[in-house]
């Protein structure tokens, strides 16, 4: 589902006709009610998700009680898997296996379906916004708006945002060729009135909590990173970080997440393994990854942005001063 894991983007204000120009209509103020949308209302839906030469379908359903998320996502396609999420824990269950799969509690209660929020303040330094002509999508009229990179650093795109709740309906990945690199769209979706009540998946929740969920997360966060950078590509932020032992004695992982509000780029950090050659570009679906070898170590940059981002993020890596 980590395809599903990368999207996108509520404060009020004045709603247009979605078929035509929303000229009144700013690109950020739809951006922030579209953030507010995703955490606050009830929905639920089928959408389909295009990445590379694949096509995946999957079903969700989001509640909000007593200001907790609750999330239920489910593939329709390929191999049968679900993850159900609230605030306290994170299941994952497969076909054909008798237990769940216990990951936890993740970070800042972040969410598994593809409807993510995004920082319209931060996107106006690197991005261009314009309001574009509406359209129509899961037979629900949308509010289009492109977003252009100013540099060579990310990708565009275009998001279409349901008029009546904000809610992204479809968003498409465009590189600097106007290729579509991704996309997602919904084909269905409920808002509000007779969704699908979890409530009885919360048992299957509760069972994914670990011991002392608020210790482990604080650990992971207390802990500092071994490895730092010179100097991050212009706009991009870490949103997390976490340093684990890894399997071998005396070694340990970590993970970085980074961010420009819009784009995102992991980087994987692990003891060196084998005399595997990491210097070739791979491709994960929409994404790409790029690794080398450093002091003993594998590092590995994945990312839904162009091969000069990811290049930059694995040159400037170095081990931290102690």
């Amino acid at each position: 589902m980590r395809h599903a894991s990368r999207w996108l983007v509520y404060a009020g204000g004045l709603l247009l006709t979605a078929t035509g120009i929303a000229g009144e209509l700013q690109p950020h103020v739809l951006l922030d009610r579209m953030n507010d949308a995703v955490r606050q209302l009830d929905y639920e839906g089928r959408f389909v998700i295009e990445s590379a030469d694949r096509m995946d379908a999957m079903y969700i359903v989001h509640r909000v009680d007593g200001g907790a998320e609750k999330e239920r996502v489910v593939t329709l396609t390929g191999k049968p898997r679900e993850i159900i999420r609230s605030d306290k824990a994170v299941a994952c269950f497969v076909a054909g296996r008798k237990q769940h799969g216990n990951v936890g509690r993740r970070d800042g209660g972040r969410s598994f379906s593809p409807l993510q929020g995004v920082s319209s303040e931060q996107l106006q330094k690197f991005y261009r916004m314009e309001m574009r002509e509406g359209a129509r999508v899961a037979g629900r009229d949308a509010h289009q708006i492109m977003i252009e990179p100013l540099d060579d650093l990310r990708f565009g795109y275009r998001l279409f945002v349901d008029a009546e709740t904000a809610l992204p309906l479809r968003s498409m990945m465009i590189d600097d060729k106007q290729h579509v690199v991704s996309q997602m769209m919904f084909v269905e979706l409920k808002v509000n009135d007779g969704i699908t009540p979890i409530e009885q998946d919360i048992s299957a929740m509760q069972l994914a909590q670990v011991e002392n969920p608020a210790e482990d997360v604080d650990q992971d966060r207390l802990v500092p990173p071994a490895w730092t950078f010179a100097e991050l590509p212009p706009g991009f932020q870490m949103n997390l970080h976490r340093r684990r032992p890894a399997a071998e004695p005396g070694q340990q992982r970590e993970h970085f997440v980074f961010s420009d509000g819009l784009a995102s780029v992991s980087v994987y950090v692990l003891p060196e393994w084998g005399d595997r050659d990491l210097s070739r570009v791979s491709r994960l679906g929409s994404s790409r990854a790029v690794g080398r070898k450093v002091d003993g170590h594998e590092v590995i940059v994945v990312g839904e942005v162009p091969i000069k981002t990811l290049r930059w993020f694995l040159d400037d890596i170095r081990i931290a001063k102690q």
